[in-house]
């Protein structure tokens, strides 16, 4: 079988699950998706890495693709998602920003709405990720707009999105250009006691990105170098029965999880 039948099986696999497929059909109904729309966005985007930039993920068809992504079963996504909600329930942050936040993760079920104190606001450049997630909310948490907001902003211009406990970039940083500067300026101007967690593809560039770490050391040099100062980390591997999309890649491709304190 060849990639693209696996990657539309893989797809298929999730949407029509005991588990998602009522909240799928939900989501499809209320964006106006088709089921054929979100998986030729699904195969589209996991079949070469190398073949687009940062505007592949504008459509709301790609929203919808993240968020399987996020639900497939053995993938790098979904250990990902538990490291992150276990790291915030470690620092117990009461407000929360996650930068290029693509669509809500597990976290907002574990932590933010699991908790009456918790106050989180996503930030995108694009309109599709706000559309997305507001219905994905509705569905399942009826009063999340009690703590939960959205701020369109573009990271490319280094804004500074306001003061929070914890700053949050998962795999979004390096989509930055002259992320190194965007790094050191959030931690300049974010208060003393601010929380980082980052997670940071570890392998050669892509397209879509704009550094590139060569190994753990190397990123764990530059968030030093950034100001912060690494507590805790987890290295995750992508599961290529799965995460099809590193099928061809000739390395060994890992997600570095962070947490981080200031250092300054």
């Amino acid at each position: 079988m060849d990639k693209a039948m696996r990657l539309r099986n893989l797809a298929e696999s999730v949407i029509d699950s005991e588990s998602h497929r009522d909240e799928i059909r939900y989501l499809f109904d209320n964006l106006n998706l088709s089921r054929e729309e979100v998986v030729k966005a699904y195969v589209d985007y996991d079949l070469d890495v190398f073949a687009y930039k940062n505007e592949v993920y504008e459509p709301l068809a790609m929203r919808a693709v993240l968020h399987l992504h996020n639900l497939l079963p053995k993938s790098w996504h979904q250990d990902r998602q538990e490291t992150i909600s276990n790291l915030l329930k470690k620092c117990e942050p009461s407000t929360v920003v996650d930068m290029g936040f693509g669509v809500p993760g597990r976290y907002v079920r574990d932590y933010v709405l699991n908790r009456g104190n918790v106050e989180l606001t996503f930030v995108d450049l694009y309109d599709s990720a706000f559309g997305f997630a507001e219905k994905l909310l509705d569905r399942s948490h009826k009063s999340w707009r009690d703590r939960i907001n959205f701020k369109k902003l573009d990271m490319n211009t280094h804004e500074y999105p306001g003061d929070f406990d914890c700053y949050i970039f998962q795999d979004s940083l390096e989509h930055v250009k002259n992320a190194t500067i965007y790094l050191e300026r959030m931690v300049s101007q974010s208060p003393s006691s601010s929380k980082f967690i980052l997670s940071l593809p570890i392998g050669e560039i892509v397209p879509a990105h704009t550094i590139a770490w060569k190994d753990k050391d190397e990123a764990l040099g530059w968030l030093q170098e950034g100001g912060l100062n690494v507590y805790e980390y987890k290295e995750i591997s992508v599961n290529r029965e799965v995460d099809l999309f590193a099928q061809e890649l000739d390395y060994d491709l890992q997600n570095l999880v962070v947490l981080c304190s200031k250092t300054k």
